[in-house]
């Protein structure tokens, strides 16, 4: 254990007073989310019926797109999250990443709606340390998960939204109606950057070069986090992304007797919804859940829970299976990503916190790219079982990878360093 790390903080007393910063980040997060999970699920039936892209592109497009924004992430986490003025490189962000899925409307051939799509998430990357950074901040008044919890409950709020308003073009208009669908998604994304811009209050922080000056050159990370990370990295390459499960569910369907590709694809769209829907109910209680018990073996649980999601894609899943596997990918997404960032936001200093989800994020974003891409690539070249087989492998060692660090002993809690 490295000096500084802080562990899971005491338990807070209930009906504390919600911090105005976790509101304002939340219910930014709501819009944003809105706004981009228009698209989200359409990607790659856009991908793949409009542009011709294979199974192989999807998986290389999106997995790109990741690897962008967990590049851009690590230099946000190491460069930007402490700064004198975090608050208009996180406006930023929310508008570049705004501006480019509403340009995705106009590509005529998958590599311009790739480069479109790759910068969109750059810029994703860039806001999300310097969002959790104040996050993790305004939380100190009450639970780190319960605060992450609500940030994310707000945000799969904002999927709902947006997986109806996507679902109700399809259903009105057909395929035909994919890049109106880009178009649309603009409106709630400019709210959230004026949101992000009016209401969260950034407050003044140590810069980097003030760090420096104060404590030399950064500490090393704790070893429980450094091994955290190579867990972390093996469970990247086999989550896979989630829109090549929405693609696996269409392409399944789309065989079913009087299905269609729009029967298919609306089908798709509420197993996705679903999937929404049981990570908004799910994110709060999960962050109650990680203030209560060890944050890393609920990690654990939730790279078992992706087994039996890949095994449900294994199978050429009809109606019923489709939104069973979105029903449990949603559990466990929510568990992962609540657990995951309380965990990481207490586990090291503050002044380091930007600094280590810049380093997770760009650990599983370049894992994910390869499990991605090494699964459409199975997929495209034999099948499908085969390529969810290989994931359903890789998360049970993930998982196994991670219980020493579940074991091990949390480190004591300590004040952040000053000057």
């Amino acid at each position: 254990m490295g000096p500084g790390a802080r562990g899971s903080e005491p338990p807070k007393p209930w009906g504390l007073r919600v911090p105005h910063n976790v509101w304002a980040i939340s219910i930014t997060s709501l819009f944003s989310d809105w706004s981009y999970e228009m698209l989200l699920p359409i990607i790659p039936f856009f991908l793949s019926i409009d542009l011709g892209a294979s199974p192989l592109v999807v998986g290389l497009v999106e997995g790109v797109a990741v690897f962008a924004q967990s590049m851009v992430q690590f230099v946000s986490g190491s460069r930007l999250a402490h700064r004198a003025n975090r608050q208009a490189a996180g406006t930023a962000g929310y508008a570049t990443t705004t501006t480019a899925h509403g340009l995705i409307s106009l590509a005529t051939a998958w590599p311009y709606a790739a480069c479109l799509r790759v910068l969109a998430w750059g810029a994703r990357g860039e806001r999300q340390p310097i969002k959790r950074v104040i996050l993790s901040e305004a939380a100190q008044t009450m639970g780190a998960g319960r605060a992450f919890g609500l940030e994310q409950t707000f945000d799969s709020l904002g999927a709902i939204a947006g997986t109806i308003s996507a679902a109700y073009v399809v259903i009105t208009n057909g395929v035909g109606g994919f890049r109106s669908i880009f178009v649309l998604s603009v409106i709630p994304g400019i709210v959230a950057v004026l949101l992000f811009y009016r209401y969260v209050h950034d407050r003044p922080v140590r810069t980097n070069e003030e760090l420096r000056r104060s404590n030399g050159a950064a500490p090393p990370f704790p070893s429980r986090f450094r091994w955290y990370l190579v867990a972390s990295g093996i469970f990247g390459l086999a989550f896979f992304n989630i829109l090549l499960g929405l693609l696996r569910v269409g392409t399944a369907l789309t065989g079913a007797p009087g299905a269609g590709v729009t029967g298919a694809i609306v089908v798709s769209l509420f197993a996705y919804l679903l999937y929404n829907l049981v990570y908004t109910g799910m994110a709060y209680p999960a962050g109650i859940l990680a203030d209560r018990f060890p944050r890393t073996g609920l990690v654990a649980v939730s790279y078992l829970l992706f087994v039996p999601v890949d095994v449900l894609f294994i199978t050429a899943p009809g109606i019923f299976g489709a939104f069973l596997a979105f029903l449990v990918a949603g559990i466990q997404v929510s568990l992962l990503d609540v657990a995951e960032s309380a965990w990481i936001s207490r586990a090291v200093t503050s002044d380091s916190v930007g600094r280590a989800f810049g380093w997770f994020g760009g650990v599983r974003g370049t894992t994910s790219l390869v499990g991605s891409v090494a699964v459409g690539a199975i997929w495209t070249a034999y099948s499908a079982p085969p390529a969810f087989l290989v994931s359903a492998v890789l998360a049970v060692v993930a998982a196994g990878m991670m219980i020493p660090v579940a074991l091990a002993k949390e480190p004591p809690t300590l004040p952040p360093t000053t000057s």
